[in-house]
């Protein structure tokens, strides 16, 4: 990720405009703890432990929130419906109206990725794989995106922009993509919920979960690897050099 100017045609510039954080909160005699740590994957491990405490355990939790600026000007994973404001807010601190975007981009379609979208321009087109629209979350997501041009993906890659691909990952969600973005550093993987809650699964390619889900992700991990990316951008987790 850099700051400088694009060098190349289809080169991008990529930017976490509002990084990742989780809220841990547990509910104990009518009141509300939120625990003090906000960052990922720490807080994460917070909440498994606070977990197996027994008790109300919850989380609310910010995705990584990137923009890309190059040959177009792409929002990926706007966030979740708190981060409506500060969304505006930190497209305008760098020069930018919602109206100025060309194209927002999901990874996938599930709530805390989409629903800032509720105070994005309503002309800008929202890329998602067709695949999302079977996800039993779908309902949630696509009353936000009533009335908004859609531009479904299908298969399993394709081309998203010049010098921006995506990969069709399933395992978190039917539709999770991950997007592959040209930049004078070399290629940066978008990758959403494919990669993560917990860094160490994905550098011991180890499942997340049981069952058909986990082994796709793994399968996708594997894929991933072998484009050897300069970065991976997970959706919440920091980004980091894979190995």
């Amino acid at each position: 990720m850099s700051d400088g100017p694009v060098v190349g045609r289809s080169e991008y510039v990529v930017e976490i405009v509002i990084p990742t954080a989780r809220f841990v909160f547990a509910v104990r005699d009518n009141s509300v703890e939120v625990d003090p740590e906000h960052r990922s994957p720490e807080a994460f491990r917070r909440y498994r432990e606070m977990q197996r405490g027994g008790g109300v355990v919850g989380m609310t939790t910010f995705p990584n929130t990137i923009l890309l600026r190059g040959p177009r000007t792409i929002l990926v994973d706007p966030g979740m419906d708190l981060q409506n404001e500060p969304l505006l807010a930190a497209l305008e601190e760098r020069g930018l109206a919602a109206a100025d975007l060309d194209l927002v981009a999901l990874t996938h379609a599930h709530s805390d990725h989409v629903g800032a979208l509720a105070d994005l321009d309503r002309a800008v087109p929202v890329a998602v794989h067709e695949a999302e629209m079977d996800d039993p979350l779908w309902p949630a997501a696509s009353g936000l995106m009533s009335g908004r041009p859609l531009r479904p993906l299908r298969g399993g890659q394709g081309d998203l922009a010049p010098g921006v691909r995506w990969l069709h990952t399933p395992g978190h969600s039917a539709g999770s993509v991950c997007f592959l973005v040209e930049t004078a550093d070399g290629l940066i993987v978008l990758a959403g919920d494919t990669v993560g809650p917990l860094p160490e699964t994905f550098a011991a390619m180890e499942a997340p979960f049981p069952g058909p889900g986990g082994e796709s992700i793994v399968s996708a991990w594997r894929a991933l690897r072998a484009l050897r990316p300069a970065l991976i951008v997970p959706g919440h987790l920091p980004p980091f050099r894979p190995e």
